[in-house]
């Protein structure tokens, strides 16, 4: 019972570290896939004299990624409805070219206002709108969720990692002579240690088998909600594969650098 209960206290701490892992790596997902969608749905609005190209504006800024051609009658139109045929054609000749201009990355709001600095400065362009104000709070709730997620899973990161530690330390009285034998006889650190990682290898497995269960079923049953359905239908930010192999080097790490730590922390108590 007591050996269950010990398997118990070093597989949770453990699987506490990979679902912290895990929702990184979602939150990851989640955001490259909402800023793809907020970079497909913004453009700059530009007005000029002269005729703008794709070409002309990548030579001044390669984060510009195309120019979309705005209809002017369709403008004129709405601008100044119930005005008659000969008076929009004499309107439309004075308006100015209007264009989108769309971008290859979303962008922090300070290279945002270079773009348009250099898009002002281009001859014949009147006006340019970056519609800053809602670009920047956007941005900003990104980074701020960002910032507060990977503060709590670092905390959550270490203090898990001084439990691990704590029950290998545990693991390791209990087979202390036996280490102590085999350390007479000269046998290597690593090897006097082989029992802590052979039981810390098994836990680990089990940790990252319930962390797949978990998400398995996160996975399958909350992607149903439909306050998720900003997801779209790519599930797979919810789980991918390529975390079952990430959980398994990263537990893998963290019982190598425990038991490391542990054996070298008895070694030099002994000596």
């Amino acid at each position: 019972m007591k050996s269950i209960r010990d398997h118990i206290m070093f597989i949770l701490p453990l699987m506490a570290m990979l679902i912290g892992i895990e929702f990184v790596l979602i939150f990851n997902r989640i955001t490259a896939s909402y800023e793809q969608k907020l970079k497909n749905d913004y453009a700059i609005l530009v007005s000029s004299k002269k005729e703008l190209t794709t070409p002309m504006l990548r030579n001044i800024n390669d984060k510009i990624d195309s120019v979309e051609v705005l209809d002017k009658q369709k403008i004129a139109t709405e601008v100044v409805s119930g005005v008659d045929k000969k008076n929009i054609e004499t309107i439309l000749k004075e308006l100015p070219h209007f264009y989108r201009v769309h971008l290859v990355d979303y962008m922090p709001l300070e290279e945002l206002k270079k773009i348009e600095e250099q898009l002002k400065r281009i001859d014949g362009v009147l006006s340019v709108e970056i519609f800053g104000k809602s670009y920047h709070i956007r941005h900003s709730l990104f980074k701020l969720i960002e910032n507060s997620l990977n503060i709590f899973i670092t905390i959550l990161f270490v203090v898990s990692l001084l439990l691990i530690i704590k029950q290998m330390e545990v693991w390791q009285l209990a087979h202390k002579e036996r280490m102590q034998i085999m350390e007479i006889f000269g046998a290597p650190l690593m090897l006097r240690s082989g029992v802590l990682f052979k039981m810390a290898f098994i836990d680990a497995i089990i940790a990252t088998l319930l962390n797949l269960a978990l998400f398995l079923y996160i996975k399958s049953d909350l992607a149903k909600l439909k306050s998720l359905e900003f997801l779209g239908n790519d599930k797979s930010l919810l789980f991918s594969v390529t975390d079952v192999f990430i959980w398994f080097i990263t537990a893998l790490v963290i019982v190598f650098i425990s038991v490391f730590y542990v054996a070298l922390k008895t070694s030099e108590v002994s000596e």
